[in-house]
């Protein structure tokens, strides 16, 4: 498309606005970076005029369709673009208009002939002209301009006269007629005390404060662009700065001037002439109690000159001033040195950023830093931080990154030469993001020195995800292992498992087997036995398999399921040749399957007891044949099955029963167990008497105690002596 509008944003990036409704962003080499689109209607529409404009440290667009309808980015960052209020009558091009930024918002003067409209993204208002209504018979504004403050704007009507005043429009400064209705080129602010109007052969410069004019001749044509302190004058061979003299300034320099400052200077100068003058100056300086004032006064100017040669002078006014001091903190005259050093090393043409005193302390010292490094004079920028000491993770670690990732994007050099270099370079620097610099390589399609460069990376963290991003898994997956970070290795194997068919999986992990088994720990946490026998048989580890299938039986409560995963946990068990675990499984099989009928025919649950639980539970209930088989078919123990019986007969109060059940034949555990049954169950002394007499004598006393017979107790213990 057609380029309407462009300029520069804050992070100096050229930005073209077309017509047809996109803006492309480039960086300082003319590669593009970004485009920005300005919405459907102004898509299908076109654009006819826009407006590019700084504020807060970030740049917006406005433009103007066809329709004659205004949108707004007010930051190109978020992207974010509204449409503005439409004045009221607007179906033609307005006369001129101008962005305008008020407490963070966005508006837009709109002169519509002599209407003056304030639109917004909510409101729009109407502006009403103070000091010039009803004096001056004018048709339409013609051109609009704001300082770059935002506090002032000037305008020019049809008439040719221009209007300077305050941007709510309450307050008219002043107006003047510059006897032509010729519309000037150009009109921009220069600061805040001046405007500064380009009629193509020469430059007329109004004050507001008060009104006064000056005339520059211009020598061919000349492109005028606002800064916060003037104007810079670009032609075709030179670059100009118009600015205001400072006071300070011309308080030193000023012919006959009796400041403090000038007659520091003017002593310095008689010293080195070796005239006793000198002595004379510093006496009246030091009289009126200003030396102080003279020395800063010195330096605060040297800041604000251009020519190092005068720099040099006043700070050695400056320094001459401080001998005569008992006092004096150097500081100040430290700092401007520094800072005087820093913009005639910038402001050389081979580096190109010719910037005042006044625009280096809005810019800060980590934007000049940033600016250099866009230029790529990483060198200069280093030079910057080591002189001023600045730390390595705001200097010299960010140039060196920046560096390196501009390194990473050569052609026709090899990856193995460039890793090399790099490293070499950044070997004694800590702080320094291999990673970040290996994403880069990544961006630009280096995978094998983005690899390389993860090598020198010490922190895992950054390692592994930026390899998993290059879809180097298991190289990723050996980093977060020798890391011993389990967060990380357990973040690599999930993006495995999700990238990864599942038998390509199980074989990456099994050659590693920390993976391995935190794998299976983290499966058997969250009770996923599918998977672990999945992993177990992936690798013919039936053993395994067979315990994961046997646990995963009991996550359901269907006898039938749970006997058909027992018989596949059997099948394995058998494949492992491991006979005890198939038998063992085998056994509760045929449990679940008895335990099965027994409910259905006794209506009582058995399906989730154990054999013991089971056969405690037929003889509890009376089914002692059925106790007695349990016990045959399962081979419980005599001495286990003897104390489950008795415990039961007790417990269900069978005293007739238990009687029996004792003299059936010798107890394997004798007859105390019969004794605490009774008593434990239902402390019933009568029936725990029956057995005492077949206690063991030495037992016997502890019995009588158990069931409270201390007399019989006595009597034990007398007749065992």
């Amino acid at each position: 498309g057609k380029i309407v509008t462009m300029g520069w944003s804050y992070s100096e990036e050229l930005i073209c606005i077309l017509d047809a409704g996109i803006a492309l962003v480039f960086d300082l080499f003319g590669t593009q970076i970004d485009s920005i689109h300005l919405g459907q209607e102004a898509k299908e529409m076109k654009i006819v005029d826009a407006k590019l404009f700084l504020h807060d440290n970030v740049a917006g667009i406005v433009v103007l369709t066809t329709n004659y309808r205004f949108y707004t980015i007010s930051n190109i960052q978020n992207k974010a673009c509204r449409r503005c209020q439409d004045p009221p009558g607007l179906d033609f091009t307005p006369s001129s208009w101008v962005v305008l930024c008020i407490d963070r918002s966005t508006k837009i003067v709109i002169a519509i002939n002599t209407d003056l409209y304030l639109s917004g993204v909510a409101d729009i208002v109407k502006l009403q002209l103070q000091g010039i209504t009803g004096q001056i018979n004018y048709n339409s504004i013609t051109l609009m301009a704001t300082s770059t403050s935002y506090k002032y704007i000037s305008l020019i009507t049809d008439t040719g006269h221009l209007w300077i005043g305050s941007t709510d429009f309450r307050n008219c400064y002043g107006i003047f007629d510059t006897n032509t209705q010729t519309v000037p080129l150009d009109m921009i602010w220069c600061g805040a005390g001046a405007v500064v109007l380009n009629w193509g052969d020469e430059l007329q410069i109004v004050g507001p404060h008060p009104l006064t004019v000056q005339t520059l001749p211009l020598i061919g044509s000349a492109c005028l662009t606002a800064d916060i302190d003037g104007v810079r004058i670009v032609t075709t061979d030179t670059h100009e700065l118009l600015h205001e003299v400072p006071l300070e300034t011309e308080e030193v320099f000023k012919v006959g001037s009796a400041a403090s400052g000038a007659m520091l200077l003017d002593a310095m100068k008689e010293y080195e002439k070796g005239s006793s003058k000198a002595d004379e100056y510093v006496r009246i300086i030091k009289t009126n109690g200003t030396l102080g004032d003279a020395i800063e006064q010195c330096i605060k100017v040297a800041g604000l000159e251009y020519d190092p040669l005068t720099q040099r002078m006043l700070l050695k006014a400056a320094s001459f001033g401080k001998s005569f001091m008992d006092q004096y903190s150097p500081q100040s005259f430290v700092n401007m040195s520094q800072i005087l050093r820093i913009l005639n090393n910038i402001r050389h043409y081979k580096i190109g950023i010719p910037i005042t005193l006044k625009q280096f302390e809005y810019l800060t010292l980590p934007v000049l830093i940033d600016r250099l490094i866009l230029r790529e004079h990483y060198a200069l920028a280093l030079h910057i931080c080591d002189y001023l000491r600045i730390p390595g993770d705001e200097g010299k670690c960010r140039i060196l990154s920046h560096w390196a990732c501009k390194k990473v994007k050569q052609k026709n050099t090899d990856d193995k030469d460039i890793a090399k270099a790099i490293a070499n370079k950044l070997n004694d620097v800590t702080g320094i993001s291999y990673a970040t610099i290996a994403a880069e390589a990544k961006s630009v399609g280096r995978y094998e020195l983005a690899i390389k460069l993860l090598d020198f990376e010490p922190r895992a963290n950054e390692q592994v995800p930026l390899l998993m991003k290059m879809k180097k898994e298991d190289i990723a997956l050996n980093k977060a292992i020798e890391s011993g970070d389990s967060d990380l290795i357990y973040m690599a194997i999930f993006h495995l498992k999700g990238t990864l068919q599942l038998g390509e999986f199980f074989r990456t992990i099994h050659k590693m087997p920390v993976a391995l088994k935190l794998f299976e720990k983290y499966c058997r946490e969250i009770n996923d036995h599918r998977l672990l026998m999945d992993v177990a048989k992936q690798f013919d580890d039936f053993q395994k398999a067979g315990i994961y299938v046997a646990q995963s039986s009991y996550k359901t409560n269907n006898a039938e399921d749970r006997i058909d995963k027992l018989n596949e946990a059997a099948r394995a068990f058998s494949a492992a040749d491991r006979p005890i675990c198939k038998r063992s499984t085998e056994d509760q099989i045929n449990l679940l399957r008895l335990q099965s009928v027994m409910e259905t025919d006794l209506g009582q649950p058995f399906v989730e007891m154990s054999l013991n639980e089971t056969a405690y539970q037929l003889i509890f209930l009376g089914r002692l044949k059925l106790a007695d088989k349990l016990k045959k078919d399962f081979k419980i123990p005599d001495r286990r099955y003897w104390w489950i019986k008795i415990r039961a007969l007790a417990q269900s109060r069978s005293w007739d029963e238990l009687e029996r059940f004792s003299k059936s034949k010798k107890s394997p555990i004798g007859y105390e167990p019969f004794v605490d049954a009774c008593i434990n169950s239902h402390k019933n002394a009568t029936e725990a008497c029956k057995y005492i007499e077949r206690v063991p004598l030495s037992k016997q006393a502890k019995c009588y105690i158990k069931i409270g017979l201390v007399y019989e107790r006595i009597s034990v213990y007398i007749h065992s002596q």
